[in-house]
């Protein structure tokens, strides 16, 4: 792809982003009565909706399972995108060390892991009572356009999505993308034209401070918005 970054406004941009630890950013743990309670409003609303003779959106399903399939209004962004794109987590895993996870630090997003911040060089261990959930992700586009493109044309094009628009573990951030620089000089970005299908893996740590494994969920950028979060089934 034809695109420059302006390197040195990019490195700046990624060290303040990064500057703290990833216990900073967080995302709050829903009971199972919070869930229920919201999966129940957001069934009621698309009912009432129904008949309401506006164009049709694809269902949003609150709460998923491994393996099947929802809409990603979040990667779409409309009305800056538009279109169908499909996410389905295919499956979960957990790892204690970057070695386990078969991640080199190299390839990490920059500033994402740091000696005696996320981990301890010397033994290789996690800290902050760390772990790795990498997860094995589909991602199907139907006809959506990337609201990327529509926000930055330079940098991005027509059908280039970011993957950490998707979201985020409970307690943890994204570090890792398999297919990372693939597009766009960006990190998380990726290419995906009309009709197309495409795997990937993204990687998240995880902080079990303050939350059990069991409680971890992958909880889209738009959970709050009745944007699906989806049950990881760790152990």
């Amino acid at each position: 792809m034809k695109r420059t970054f302006f390197c040195g406004t990019l490195a700046c941009a990624l060290l303040l982003l990064n500057a703290c630890t990833f216990g900073d950013i967080q995302i709050e743990t829903w009971s199972e009565a919070q869930r229920d309670s919201a999966a129940v409003n957001s069934a009621d609303s698309t009912d009432s909706g129904s008949d309401s003779g506006s164009a049709k959106k694809p269902e949003i399903k609150f709460q998923t399972a491994l393996g099947e399939r929802f809409y990603s209004e979040n990667l779409v962004s409309p009305p800056a995108g538009s279109g169908e794109i499909y996410v389905t987590v295919d499956r979960a895993e957990v790892f204690t060390t970057f070695a386990e996870a078969g991640i080199a630090l190299e390839d990490t997003f920059p500033y994402s892991v740091v000696d005696g911040m996320h981990y301890d060089q010397a033994s290789g261990k996690l800290l902050h009572d760390g772990v790795i959930v990498t997860l094995h992700f589909t991602v199907e586009n139907v006809n959506a356009t990337s609201p990327e493109h529509a926000w930055e044309p330079e940098f991005y094009e027509e059908y280039d999505f970011r993957v950490d628009a998707l979201g985020a573990c409970t307690e943890g951030p994204n570090f890792y993308f398999s297919k990372h620089d693939a597009c766009s000089g960006n990190y998380f970005a990726f290419h995906l034209e009309p009709g197309e299908t495409t795997e990937f893996e993204a990687s998240y740590l995880v902080r079990l401070e303050n939350v059990p494994l069991e409680s971890v969920v992958f909880q889209t950028a738009d959970t709050k918005n009745r944007g699906p979060w989806v049950d990881l089934n760790l152990k």
